[in-house]
């Protein structure tokens, strides 16, 4: 079948382009003697999981223990959960996933760090923890240097954790407007990780892993001596945000959400069938200095407005009701999310169809 015959909106993947992206993350990780653990967010599928493993990914990310659940039913068994987990409920669920993968969770306070323990113990399990350090994005995470050292200090009181090392995520790019200003954070990213890791291991404190990463810094942080690991998730697809921080060009992005003209009801009016439950309505670029809500590079025109069922296209290029169009999304982690399949096309037919199964994990 044909892209252009799949029902409208759906999502398409450029299986070529998501190869590529996906083997030159893995490339960049060997050349620098790097692990690479992607976040599965982007896609939530188990299958481009396995492919990014097979590509050299030593094990991957995720958000939540659903999501986690999600990718170990399908066989992913060395998993990241870069998220703090708070809540009794949460953490048993935390524990019989244990009991099944290789799991290490986030954590960074000294609450968190306690009750995670207690309810260990009562299992009689151990648990591999990551300090998840604040390098600047401000938002979950201790201070690096003295802060982290004193949490680092009371997990190795914790008789049934075991500290794996650091991670942080310089989610704080995502504000640069500027290519040496992504560059500055990454390197910054990277080396106060490097430096905390140094200080515990100075105080006797074990700290093998030094995590780090977002898409757009991941080249930077990546080339810091002394780092370990790289945790980008958005270069598997990339997408308009992504051609804002300089991390690729529109050529690269491999996600598209597929859409019909379905009114033209003004000579500089388009409507197509994807909204806001197809789109997103995160903006282009966190620093907020382009506008619009998709991008048409067939016609070189971006979605200039969204409500729930309808986009936009303020233009006076030609387009015909009926006609199919592709959008390169601002935002693929929350584009995907929307979505329960996506269809991978190679030379215009589709090659394969993912079920995007982590869609919705929100525990």
């Amino acid at each position: 079948m044909q892209f252009h015959e799949i029902d409208t909106p759906a999502l398409l993947i450029d299986l070529a382009r998501m190869e590529q992206n996906i083997s030159q993350m893995a490339d960049f990780a060997r050349q620098k003697g790097v692990d690479l653990r992607p976040h599965t967010k982007t896609h939530k599928c188990p299958e481009i999981a396995k492919m990014q493993v097979t590509a050299g990914a030593v094990g991957i990310t995720c958000a939540k223990i659903s999501e986690a659940e999600t990718m170990a039913a399908e066989g992913l068994n060395d998993i990241l959960i870069a998220n703090e987990i708070i809540g009794t409920k949460k953490i048993n669920h935390l524990i019989e996933l244990a009991k099944k993968v290789r799991l290490c969770l986030a954590v960074d306070s000294e609450f968190g760090a306690k009750s995670l323990n207690q309810a260990l113990e009562q299992a009689d399990q151990t648990l591999e923890v990551v300090i998840e350090i604040n390098c600047g994005q401000n938002r979950a995470g201790v201070l690096p240097g003295g802060p982290a050292h004193e949490l680092a200090r009371i997990i190795a009181d914790c008789s049934h954790l075991k500290l794996r090392g650091l991670m942080t995520h310089g989610g704080h790019s995502y504000n640069e407007i500027s290519k040496e200003g992504i560059e500055e954070v990454g390197i910054h990213e990277g080396t106060v990780m490097v430096q905390t890791a140094n200080l515990l291991r100075q105080n006797g404190i074990s700290a093998k892993t030094v995590s780090t990463g977002s898409t757009p810094t991941a080249y930077y942080c990546g080339a810091v001596e002394g780092v370990t690991e790289i945790r980008p998730g958005t270069y598997v697809f990339y997408d308009l945000t992504q051609t804002e921080l300089f991390a690729c060009s529109p050529q690269d992005c491999a996600l598209s959400v597929l859409a019909t003209v379905t009114s033209i009801p003004a000579a500089d009016r388009v409507i197509v069938d994807a909204g806001k439950k197809a789109m997103t309505s995160d903006p282009r670029g966190r620093a907020g200095q382009n506008g619009g809500f998709g991008y048409i590079p067939e016609k070189d025109v971006t979605i200039s407005k969204l409500s729930e069922e309808h986009g936009v296209i303020e233009t006076d290029s030609k387009f015909e009701i009926g006609e199919k169009v592709r959008i390169i999304p601002n935002h693929a982690c929350v584009v995907v999310n929307m979505f329960d399949e996506m269809h991978g096309i190679r030379n215009g037919q589709v090659e394969k169809v993912f079920r995007i199964e982590g869609r919705g994990k929100m525990l």
